[in-house]
């Protein structure tokens, strides 16, 4: 009997299919999801943290609050260095004072001073000791002639700030000394009390208590 070659043919049928299949499949196998495992979350921030870019981030933000604490400081130092650098305030003289026979005396906050005699003067106020200093022209010998006046007198405040005692001094022209009274006392009081001579009179005993002894 002749061998059939129908096995042949089927075998090389059927290796013809798989060949035309696996063709079918490398070519459309680039469309398909590679069907890989995922990396795990754990895994992929490590590997962020790893990341050169990481880094340079880390090390930025560690500069930038290097950067930061730096101004704050400097900001810091100088808000201090300003508050030794404002000059002291002198409290409680600044304000307008009225005396008792209705003269005023304003001294401002930038060591400012006048009164109807003597505008546009300037004080000098350390612990205890006004000094005021004011240049005046007066007619001498029908002419006129520009003075110098240096009034010196030591201040005693009330508790509430609202009146004040000037004890003279000195007194100098042309830094020739005038004569004083002895034991010359002034007192002048606040005009958020007293607005004029009236009120001056009614409330100066008030202050009678806070008079320095020199000036009993």
């Amino acid at each position: 009997m002749e061998p059939s070659d129908s096995g042949a043919h089927y075998t090389a049928q059927s290796t013809s299919e798989v060949g035309q299949n696996q063709a079918t499949t490398n070519q459309f196998q680039a469309y398909y999801p590679t069907e890989t495992a995922q990396p795990s979350i754990s895994k992929q921030i490590g590997g962020l943290s790893g990341h050169p870019m990481t880094k340079q981030i880390t090390e930025f933000m560690k500069q930038r609050n290097v950067i930061y604490a730096t101004i704050i400081s400097v900001l810091l130092i100088s808000a201090v260095v300003l508050m030794f650098m404002i000059p002291q305030s002198t409290e409680p003289i600044e304000g307008t004072w009225i005396k008792a026979d209705g003269q005023r005396f304003v001294f401002d906050d930038d060591n400012g001073f006048s009164n109807q005699i003597y505008p546009g003067s300037t004080y000098d106020l350390s612990g205890d000791d006004l000094i005021m200093t004011s240049t005046v022209q007066i007619i001498d010998n029908n002419q006129l002639v520009t003075k110098l006046i240096v009034q010196t007198v030591e201040v005693s405040f009330s508790d509430d700030g609202k009146a004040m005692w000037w004890i003279w001094q000195s007194v100098a022209v042309d830094n020739e000394f005038q004569q004083l009274d002895a034991n010359a006392c002034s007192l002048l009081i606040k005009t958020s009390v007293a607005k004029n001579t009236f009120e001056f009179g009614v409330n100066a005993p008030d202050y009678q208590s806070d008079k320095p002894s020199i000036c009993q």
